[in-house]
């Protein structure tokens, strides 16, 4: 904490979204957030992201702004690359200025990244220190966000996560729920494979860790890869609903070939969490279990 502060000043940017919000509904005692939605602050503008750091003078910065279009960004490349790419490195500067107290720790950036940076190409569960391909505009401007946080920070953790999920916002699982409740016959990719991620799961192995880091501030950055326990495909993740709706027939495999897209997806997208479940001493809840909360909560409030 800086001087003169009995609590953390946390501001949250992008915290109009799905995962910010869980951020902000999980945040613990001991944290004041300050919130700037993308209408509030343009993170592509160096200039408005280095005032509304030295305005707040946060102690821990947690990056949720993105552009997180995967199709999208095959034709809003500059855009992308914009919020992805250059973003992470404007506010990783700005909070490498030094404004604080004399003596006060290093300000923290927390920043999400992505399975994207891999080509899904792989065999076993993605480490953190394996070489990245991004292999569509999405991924490779999540990869350039990562490298420009690195040449300009000093002290951050990137947070590489996958298949997000939460109440708060438009998601794979809440599409197969609105399906199965209207019974709607359909087909889902079955040659797809990752770690599906509960926003509100993420969000508290993100304040878990953001309490590590700040009891044993030290300089420098490093990479670490969080998820629900487990791997599934999206047609494993939409049978678990259709399941749970007790329309199961209604649903069929496919291969990502019967829907093609504009960016390619990555087959393999498992991320190995080990050294993110050793920071915090646990690792996240299963999958299925995450999913199963994530529908309850829909039941009770739509």
């Amino acid at each position: 904490m800086s001087a003169g502060r009995s609590v953390d000043r946390v501001l949250v940017l992008g915290a109009g979204g799905m995962l910010a919000r869980d951020l902000l509904r999980e945040a613990p005692a001991g944290v004041d957030p300050v919130t700037r939605t993308s209408a509030e602050l343009d993170v592509t503008s160096r200039e408005a992201v280095a005032a509304t750091v030295a305005e707040v003078a946060p102690d821990v910065v947690i990056n949720c702004a993105a552009y997180t279009d995967v199709d999208g960004a095959e034709s809003e490349r500059e855009r992308a690359f914009a919020v992805n790419g250059d973003a992470p490195g404007f506010i990783a500067a700005a909070l490498a200025r030094g404004n604080g107290p004399v003596g006060a720790a290093e300000p923290l950036l927390i920043h999400y990244g992505s399975d994207y940076v891999f080509d899904g190409a792989g065999t076993r569960p993605y480490r953190e220190d394996d070489p990245c391909a991004p292999i569509g505009a999405y991924g490779a401007s999540k990869l350039a966000g990562e490298r420009t946080i690195a040449e300009r920070g000093r002290r951050y953790v990137i947070l590489r996560t996958q298949w997000l999920y939460g109440a708060r916002g438009r998601s794979f699982p809440r599409t197969m729920r609105e399906r199965a409740a209207a019974r709607q016959p359909t087909r889902v990719v079955n040659d797809q494979t990752g770690r599906p991620t509960y926003t509100v799961d993420l969000a508290r192995a993100t304040w878990a860790l953001v309490a590590a880091e700040r009891r044993a501030p030290g300089a420098g950055g490093r990479i670490l890869h969080v998820a629900n326990g487990g791997s599934a495909t999206w047609y494993e993740v939409a049978r678990h609903v259709f399941r749970r709706a007790g329309c199961e027939d209604l649903l069929s495999p496919c291969t990502t070939a019967d829907f093609p897209r504009p960016a390619r997806r990555p087959a393999w997208s498992v991320l190995d969490t080990t050294r993110f479940e050793r920071a915090i001493g646990r690792p996240l809840p299963a999958w299925d279990d995450a999913l199963d909360r994530f529908l309850a909560e829909l039941e009770e409030r739509p």
